[in-house]
């Protein structure tokens, strides 16, 4: 009779089990979330709200025109926190003398909302580098104090992807950089990836450097467009090569900038190559 009442539970086990089982296999899947897994923290040169996850590091190094080097270092301190430091020089590659920036710059990040199917995540942060050759010195009075585009600052960023003929996320961005001597307005950015198969992705971006147009900035009006591609050549190895300055938004600063004939300097489009390494402590 215990024989007979056994065999009885299991087959009503496995006769709800198997409804269950191929009804859960045929419910769609849920949408990929922006800090599960190895992410892309950034686009180009802007955040995004995508995180590494707890206990994973990242090395970013960036080599981009006049022989600069860039390296960041990020860590997920905690689920929803990264904090990570960079620093860098220029003329690293050429001849003369290697041109140290004045600081390591910090950056901090924090999912304040998770992406679900309807809503976008929402992250909040620091980052405190800014992107190609310094241009003055930190006292006012004798020349600029930033960077050829300036850092991100203090910012928040949604970001939400979603499943088309493939993978995009759509982010996008405020922000107010702490690199404010010659222009302090807010700033606005937005962005796409685009996942061209498993280990290809197309990055655009568009900072509208709304704080880098006035008289005495660098920028005039155009905003910096930037597009590039990230290669996952292995699960801990990214290559990436970006175009920057696509839409030229660079003149000669005003008096206070101590760099020689800006225009001819930095001025056209830049090529800049980088290589990610990702690993778990």
């Amino acid at each position: 009779m215990k024989a007979v009442s056994v065999a009885f539970v299991i087959a009503m086990v496995a006769a709800i089990a198997g409804p269950v089982g191929v009804w859960a296999q045929e419910q769609e899947p849920p949408p990929p979330e922006y800090g599960t897994g190895l992410q892309f923290t950034n686009l180009a040169n802007m955040p995004i709200a995508g995180l590494l996850d707890r206990g994973t590091y990242e090395i970013d190094l960036r080599m981009y025109p006049e022989g600069g080097l860039y390296t960041f270092v990020t860590i997920g301190f905690l689920r929803s926190v990264n904090i990570g430091f960079s620093y860098g020089a220029e003329n690293v590659i050429g001849r003369g003398s290697v041109e140290w920036n004045p600081n390591v710059e910090f950056a901090f990040k924090a999912r304040l909302v998770p992406e679900s199917r309807v809503f976008p995540a929402l992250a909040i942060g620091y980052a405190g580098q800014g992107f190609g050759p310094y241009l003055g010195d930190p006292d006012p009075q004798v020349g600029l104090d930033r960077y050829a585009v300036k850092s991100p600052g203090f910012y928040a960023v949604i970001s939400k992807n979603y499943r088309l003929l493939a993978e995009m996320g759509l982010h996008i961005g405020v922000n107010k950089s702490r690199e404010n001597d010659d222009d302090e307005d807010l700033n606005a950015f937005a962005g796409i990836d685009l996942s061209l198969g498993p280990e290809l992705y197309l990055i655009l971006e568009y900072d509208a450097a709304l704080n880098d147009n006035d008289e005495e900035a660098v920028g005039y009006g155009n905003g910096y467009l930037n597009f590039g591609l990230k290669w996952a050549a292995s699960p801990h190895l990214r290559l990436e090569l970006y175009f920057t300055n696509l839409l030229d938004n660079v003149r000669g600063a005003g008096e206070s900038a101590t760099v020689g004939n800006v225009v001819d300097t930095l001025g056209g489009a830049g090529r800049e190559l980088r290589v990610v390494y990702v690993d778990w402590f």
